[in-house]
C-alpha cells in the first residue's frame, strides 16, 4: 500500500484514537486512580488491539494498525455511555486537558461538535442502600435482690410485659399492657378459666372506667402474681374481656405495678421493677373488706366510734386502717388481724375536734 494511503488512514484514525484515549484517562482520574495505572490502562485498552493486529500481518502494517486503532477507538467512544452513562463528555474534556489539548482555541467547540449527545442506553449505578445496624445497648445496671428487669414490647403508650398468674396450684404466663392509669389489673373470663377461677354473683362488683366507657366487673382474688422472681400474694383481678387486645390479655394496674418503682430502659427494651420498702395493699383488700361505723357523742364534746370490719376474702387480713374524716380532720382506726370470714368490732375515742353532722369512712391502709 502506498505511503499516501497509509498516512491518510493514520490521519482519519487520529481523532477517534485521541478522543478514546482522553476519555479513558478522564474516567480514571475522575475515580481518583493513580496516574501510572490510569495512563497504562488507557494505553493498553486503546492501542493494544491495534498493535496486536499490526504484529499479526506482514504487509501494510501502518495502514492496518491505524485502521484497527481508529475503528476500535470509535467503538470505545460509542459504548462508553453503556457503562459510564452521562460521563463521556466530561471525561474527554478532562483527558484532553491532561494531555495538553484542552486549552487550544476552539477545542471545546470541536468536542461539542464531534461528540453528540449521549444516547439514553443505561442509567447510572444506583447508590447502595445503607446497612442499618442496631446500636449495641449500654451495659445493664446491676440489679438488687428486690429488682427485676423484664423485656417489654411495643412503643409509646402501649408497653406490654410478661406476667405469671397463679391460683389453686395452676400458673399461667401472659403479656399484660402496663397501664398506670388503671386501678385494677384485669383479665378476661377465658384466661381466668384456664386458672380454674370462675367468677360468681357472690364476688364483689365494681365499676371500671375504661377507654370505651364505664363497665361493671367482678373482682376475684388470685393467690399470687409473679413479675420475674418478684412475688405478690393476694392480688385482686377485675374481669374485663374488652380490656384484652391482640397482643395482651389485659391491663397491669396499680394494684400490682404500684408495689414497685418503675424504670423504663428504652435502650435495652426493658422495664425495671424495684420492690418498694412498703406496699399498701388496700386496693386488693378493699373489695373484700366490709367496713361500717357508728358514732356516739357525749356531753362536753367527747366522741366515740365503733368500727365493724368484716373480712369477706378467702385469706386472712393482717391489718386494716379505717380512715375517718370530719371536715379537715382525719383519724385512723386500726382493725385486725382478721381471719377469712371473721368480723371484728373496735371501739375508739376520737381526738378533740369540731363536731360533724356526718363522718366519712374509707379504707386508708391494709395488708394481708
Amino acid at each position: 500500500m502506498r505511503p499516501v494511503v497509509a498516512l491518510s488512514v493514520l490521519g482519519v484514525a487520529l481523532l477517534p484514537t485521541t478522543l478514546a484515549y482522553a476519555a479513558l484517562v478522564g474516567l480514571g482520574l475522575h475515580r481518583h486512580g493513580s496516574p501510572v495505572a490510569v495512563s497504562g490502562s488507557a494505553t493498553l485498552l486503546v492501542f493494544g488491539p491495534a498493535l496486536l493486529a499490526g504484529f499479526l500481518v506482514e504487509r501494510d502494517r501502518v495502514a492496518i494498525t491505524s485502521a484497527v486503532c481508529g475503528l476500535w477507538s470509535a467503538l470505545l467512544i460509542a459504548i462508553l455511555p453503556v457503562y459510564f452513562p452521562g460521563e463521556r463528555r466530561d471525561a474527554v474534556t478532562t483527558g484532553l486537558a491532561l494531555i495538553g489539548l484542552g486549552q487550544l482555541d476552539g477545542m471545546a467547540r470541536v468536542i461539542a461538535d464531534v461528540l453528540p449527545e449521549e444516547p439514553q442506553v443505561s442509567a447510572p449505578t444506583a447508590p447502595t442502600a445503607t446497612v442499618l445496624v442496631e446500636p449495641a445497648p449500654p451495659p445493664a445496671t446491676p440489679l438488687g435482690d428486690d429488682e427485676i428487669a423484664l423485656p417489654f414490647e411495643g412503643e409509646g403508650r402501649r408497653l406490654s410485659v410478661p406476667v405469671v398468674f397463679g391460683a389453686g396450684g395452676r400458673e399461667l404466663e401472659a403479656f399484660m399492657m402496663l397501664d398506670t392509669g388503671a386501678t385494677y389489673t384485669t383479665l378476661p373470663l377465658s384466661t381466668l378459666a384456664q386458672l380454674g377461677v370462675v367468677p360468681s354473683d357472690a364476688d364483689p362488683l365494681i365499676t371500671l372506667h375504661t377507654a370505651n366507657g364505664e363497665r361493671e366487673a367482678r373482682i376475684v382474688l388470685l393467690d399470687e402474681v409473679w413479675l420475674g422472681d418478684l412475688r405478690l400474694e393476694g392480688v385482686a383481678i377485675a374481669t374485663c374481656d374488652a380490656c384484652a387486645s391482640g397482643e395482651t390479655v389485659g391491663l397491669l394496674g396499680l394494684n400490682v405495678a404500684g408495689g414497685f418503682n418503675l424504670t423504663i430502659d428504652s435502650d435495652r427494651g426493658e422495664v425495671v421493677f424495684a420492690a418498694r420498702p412498703s406496699f399498701d395493699r388496700h386496693l386488693d383488700i378493699k373489695p373484700f373488706l366490709g367496713v361500717d361505723a357508728t358514732f356516739q357523742r357525749f356531753p362536753g364534746g367527747r366522741v366515740e366510734v365503733e368500727v365493724t370490719a368484716t373480712n369477706e376474702a378467702s385469706r386472712a387480713i393482717g391489718s386494716a386502717v379505717t380512715g375517718i374524716r370530719c371536715g379537715d380532720a382525719r383519724f385512723g382506726v386500726e382493725a385486725g388481724p382478721l381471719e377469712a370470714g371473721e368480723e371484728v368490732m373496735v371501739r375508739r375515742l376520737l381526738p378533740p375536734h369540731d363536731g360533724c353532722e356526718a363522718y366519712e369512712l374509707s379504707l386508708d391502709r391494709a395488708s394481708w
